[in-house]
């Protein structure tokens, strides 16, 4: 008869937590800003607006978002950020993930939330872009976009 050995949860548990996530190399790093389309639906009605997003990003691709400005419609320059710094992280070289994401508009707040956003590299175009696609944020609020960054961020 075979004996088999159980594995205590707790140790079971440390197994799990010590097994490395899968980390990220972003260059350069540094200041960063990005900017681009967005859309921001509230109460069914879209708020079309050009979005300029200024931080910073580390080599370990742990993000800070430190402004927020918004222009196009006559609306767009009412709209505000709030909650500043949002925080965030590049998950892997296809994905990351902004905290505390928060704006004031005429239609009412939205937000602080969690927005998980697409990276997209084109290397021949030397244009890293962050895609968001009906991110929804609290207050009853959407958000969709496709922002460009500067610098041309390398991610692996």
């Amino acid at each position: 008869m075979k004996r088999f050995k159980l594995i205590p949860v707790g140790a079971a548990l440390a197994l799990f937590v010590s097994v490395p996530a899968f980390a990220v190399t972003v260059s350069p790093a540094g200041p960063i800003s990005l900017e681009g389309a967005t859309t921001l639906v509230k109460s069914l009605i879209p708020l079309g607006c050009t979005a300029n997003l200024v931080g910073s990003i580390t080599s370990t691709g742990a993000v800070s978002i430190t402004s927020a400005k918004f222009t196009g419609q006559a609306l767009c320059s009412a709209v505000t950020a709030a909650n500043l710094p949002w925080s965030g992280q590049v998950n892997s070289t296809t994905s990351l993930t902004l905290t505390g994401v928060a704006v004031n508009t005429p239609l009412g707040n939205c937000g602080p939330s969690a927005l998980n956003a697409s990276v997209a590299q084109n290397t021949t175009q030397r244009e890293t872009t962050i895609g968001l696609v009906d991110q929804v944020l609290s207050g009853g609020c959407t958000v969709s976009g496709s922002l460009t960054t500067t610098p041309f961020l390398t991610v692996n």
